[in-house]
């Protein structure tokens, strides 16, 4: 018989990469697929709507899940085996012509998307990104942060074409008695992803840069490698601005997973009443009413003079 399963608001039924030979029955309750585009790399998010079925091509293909399972309210969820699925399904028919109709609408939406790959002649250049940074930065006068990705391409570049550019955006910055621009073509590489320099308010500088610009995707990864990194003075800021970079994007669910770690992490940070407020924009997006409300309460009690009158405005959207 299949077991049934209350979960809790933020709970996890599975994340991407676990091996689980379980079926899932969602009889109340919402709950939220997030999994990576193939063709964008980006995450993309489904919502289960009560009386489906979910977890089923890796159970019975006995791969690593595809995706994470989050649940957003209070659930009520059916765990079959997958001996007890199999028997559950071929006593219906109606079900199985179902799930083979998704089955295939799924794997026309993959071939397109394959196709779209194999034929697509856009690349990402890496080296012209490097160089629109650091222009960036240096015509809005942040030289510091400018220089520093100057140096970076010059290291990854020593032959670009954008080489006497950068040397003269990198000799506009010094640190530490040392000019940026004295790059040797000796000197390591610094690490990938980390923040430049491995100083955690450079990277927050660059990220708060591509955030005024709006580039999310590319700011939301500044802010994760200050988060990589460790406790610090800035990691409260590095939180909520990947929170919010992720909820620029419509990622509510990663959104609210990101932020709950840092509520368990910190929670008396002074960045607090500002990540339950993103926390209560992702539940009013994703349409829980009343969740929102209770976050924008909490956040009400805990924002500053400045936060104040915006979630003020939020609580009374919610009809509070």
């Amino acid at each position: 018989m299949p077991k049934a399963v209350q979960y809790k608001p933020n709970s996890i039924i599975y994340f991407a990469g676990d091996v689980d030979d379980r079926v899932f029955l969602l009889q109340k309750g919402r709950v939220a697929l997030t999994s990576t585009d193939i063709e964008t790399g980006k995450q993309v998010t489904e919502y289960i709507r009560e009386g489906e079925f979910f977890g089923v091509k890796s159970a019975l293909g006995h791969f690593p899940r595809e995706e994470s399972v989050m649940v957003l309210t209070d659930s009520y969820v059916l765990s079959f085996s997958t001996a007890e699925f199999e028997a559950f399904v071929q006593s219906n028919t109606r079900i199985i012509m179902k799930m083979l109709k998704v089955f295939s609408n799924q794997l026309r939406h993959i071939h397109r998307q394959i196709e779209s790959l194999l034929h697509s002649e856009e690349q990402t250049n890496p080296e012209d990104g490097l160089h629109s940074v650091a222009t960036v930065f240096f015509n809005s006068q942040q030289y510091r942060a400018a220089a520093e990705v100057a140096v970076r391409y010059l290291r990854l570049y020593p032959s670009g074409k954008y080489l006497q550019e950068m040397k003269q955006i990198a000799q506009n910055a010094k640190t530490s008695g040392r000019s940026l621009g004295e790059y040797s073509p000796g000197d390591e590489p610094r690490k990938a992803g980390g923040p430049v320099g491995n100083d955690p308010n450079l990277a927050m500088t660059l990220a708060e840069g591509l955030a005024s610009q709006k580039k999310w995707d590319e700011a939301y990864k500044q802010y994760h490698s200050v988060i990589e990194v460790g406790d610090s003075p800035v990691i409260g800021k590095a939180y909520l601005g990947a929170g919010r970079c992720l909820y620029e994007q419509d990622e509510f669910v990663r959104c609210v997973q990101l932020l709950t770690g840092f509520i368990s992490h910190d929670p008396k940070s002074p960045q607090m009443g500002e990540v339950l407020m993103y926390m209560g924009l992702c539940y009013q997006k994703m349409g829980d009413v009343d969740k929102a409300r209770a976050f924008y309460s909490k956040a009400q009690s805990m924002a500053g003079p400045q936060l104040a009158p915006r979630v003020k405005e939020l609580i009374a959207s919610c009809g509070g």
